[in-house]
């Protein structure tokens, strides 16, 4: 099976498409998968880093403001709908499927050209704008919450997945936790908070934490916070 998977710019993104193209080869190892992204995004370390072949197109998201630089980025993400239309056609999927952002837009449109079948999976409880415009253009629409149905229209099929990960569990032995621990200078005996966020929400809970953070003092635990610089 032929897969090309539109991931782009942020883990949020690129990690669920990684997953995707993991379960698929984990179910069909001769599986032949590629990968679309941008030019300058993160999945330019990510995606080869998990052993898959990435193709970049310039592509950006517009605001709704009239001004040269919105014009700018749409004629160069026209051109990129061009060299995508390109990568498709030679690549001849069996599925085309995006994780969300404004990669998936050519993309997407691309499939649909050459009458390939096309999935869109968004992790969010709130659809972005992409997914929502190209909910009733796909095939099916994967969701990781049930929350998110009543904010999808006319999608020709839903289905509620959840949202895959890359990670999987592993039980570490008391050595191995506090030679973790030891390294990230963290106290052994004390209980630790990781404290991380992604996509929409990173801002609010970053936000949230700070003031968590002056309210203390925290003398009972210790604490891990995540935070893109």
């Amino acid at each position: 099976m032929k897969v090309i998977i539109a991931a782009a710019q942020t883990g949020g993104h690129i990690n669920p498409g990684i997953a995707i193209a993991n379960k698929i080869k984990k179910e069909n190892p001769d599986s032949d998968i590629m990968f679309i992204g941008t030019t300058r995004g993160i999945e330019n370390d990510l995606v080869p880093r998990a052993g898959f072949k990435l193709k970049t197109i310039e592509a950006y998201g517009l605001n709704r403001k009239l001004n040269f630089s919105n014009i700018k980025n749409l004629c160069k993400t026209l051109k990129g709908f061009g060299k995508t239309k390109k990568i498709v056609k030679n690549f001849r999927p069996d599925v085309v499927i995006g994780t969300g952002g404004f990669i998936c837009g050519p993309t997407i449109l691309a499939a649909k050209k050459y009458k390939i079948p096309t999935i869109l999976h968004e992790s969010n409880a709130f659809p972005g704008i992409a997914v929502k415009a190209l909910a009733p253009k796909v095939d099916t629409v994967l969701l990781g919450f049930e929350d998110a149905k009543k904010r999808i229209s006319k999608a020709k099929n839903i289905v509620v997945t959840g949202t895959p990960t890359k990670i999987t569990g592993k039980n570490l032995t008391n050595e191995e936790l506090n030679k973790i621990k030891f390294k990230l200078e963290l106290e052994l005996d004390l209980p630790t908070i990781l404290v991380f966020g992604g996509s929409q929400g990173a801002k609010s809970i970053n936000k949230t934490f700070i003031d968590a953070i002056k309210a203390g003092p925290h003398y009972n635990y210790q604490i891990i916070w995540a935070s893109r610089a």
